[in-house]
């Protein structure tokens, strides 16, 4: 007999895509309990005329976590999974959930044991690994923090969970920017993220948060200061449970600094960055630095080769924090091609290659001029 499947829809506000969310997860078998947090549109009327929902309502509390920890309560026994308003399954996907949730039954870490899925944003084609959404409903596992929230294992002092594939996409589009800027998203992570830093000031990941969330609109400085204090923070973050190190985070903010500062035309402190990044092992140095060369003209064929033994580095590239998938890699090749080679050998690059949008290119088209994004 299967263990028992719940999913759990945290929803506010969310009448443009609840009801495909609630749609792609319906006819499999699944318990689904939407947890609305206060809507004052429609969406918790759609949940409530769906047949196959249990609707309950917690109030808003400005915590993420307390609203999903409110939903672990309500589910006693099996796989509990969290699926966001904005997510959806494919029908092969929601056949497939059940049968991969079966192949970890029998584990023997189940009571430490997150499973993430793949999510796959639609509207930017980027597919992020590692975000630790299913576990059994009956362990100590716990989420912390009110914004970005990660799990736990609840003990005396929280405990580092274990990570592990699920092997399922939840497909998403909530990063559209017309989405967010409707929900306000930009001000209410960073009104939360102020919050966990002043609650938690040496947990590594609300830096790095406050980085990323807040970098269309932080200055140079702002941008340099949370960089520095990632950089001094105590280096054990197993202590607060966080997945990741402190030195992986800094790493990662590094090179979301590198945007920031390129589209500030910050090119000095974007070198020095670039030479920290070297020095932490991350490919994402060769990158800014060579985007930001791209302006001077100051480009051999040496800087070209360099870029293709870096793109051929399958191990490398996956740890890139820009894309592990190494499309904004070809984008640069495409662009050393026509400034070393001429435009016909980059056309001929650029048709083997998926488009890539950053802070110097859009659609695989670099911008112009460079770094002009802000």
């Amino acid at each position: 007999m299967r263990d028992k499947i719940s999913i759990v829809v945290l929803a506010k506000d969310e009448q443009r895509c609840i009801a495909r969310c609630l749609a792609s997860i319906t006819g499999h078998d699944y318990e689904i309990l939407v947890v609305d947090t206060g809507s004052t549109d429609k969406t918790a009327d759609i949940a409530a005329n769906h047949q196959d929902v249990r609707l309950v309502h917690f109030p808003w509390s400005d915590s993420f976590s307390a609203a999903r920890n409110f939903a672990v309560d309500q589910v006693s026994t099996g796989w509990i999974v969290f699926l966001d308003a904005d997510e959806w399954l494919s029908e092969r996907a929601a056949g497939e959930l059940g049968a991969r949730l079966s192949e970890w039954s029998g584990a023997p870490n189940l009571a430490r044991l997150v499973l993430t899925p793949t999510i796959y944003d639609v509207d930017r084609a980027v597919a992020e690994e590692g975000v630790p959404r299913v576990f059994r409903a009956d362990s100590s596992i716990r989420y912390r923090g009110p914004v970005h929230e990660y799990p736990v294992v609840e003990c005396d002092g929280d405990v580092r969970v274990e990570l592990g594939r699920l092997g399922v996409e939840f497909q998403h589009d909530g990063y559209h920017p017309a989405v967010a800027r409707d929900k306000e998203k930009l001000q209410r992570n960073l009104r939360l993220l102020e919050t966990a830093r002043a609650q938690d000031p040496d947990n590594p990941r609300w830096w790095y948060y406050t980085l990323r969330d807040g970098l269309p609109v932080l200055d140079r400085d702002q941008i340099v200061a949370l960089c520095e204090t990632l950089r001094d923070l105590p280096s054990d973050s197993a202590r607060t449970g966080e997945l990741l190190s402190t030195e992986k985070l800094y790493r990662l903010a590094l090179s979301t600094a590198c945007q920031g500062l390129a589209a500030l035309r910050d090119w000095q402190t974007l070198y020095r960055y670039c030479d920290e990044l070297d020095r932490l092992g991350s490919p994402d140095g060769t990158y800014f630095r060579l985007m930001a060369e791209l302006r001077t003209g100051v480009l051999t064929n040496r800087d070209l080769l360099g870029a293709v033994r870096l793109r051929g580095d399958e191990k490398l590239v996956a740890i890139s924090a820009v894309d592990p998938a190494g499309r904004h890699l070809d984008a640069l090749i495409v662009a050393l091609l026509g400034r070393l080679r001429g435009e016909s050998e980059a056309e001929r690059y650029r048709a083997l290659c998926e488009p890539w949008t950053d802070v110097f290119f859009d659609r695989g088209q670099a911008r112009s001029p460079v770094g002009e994004a802000r």
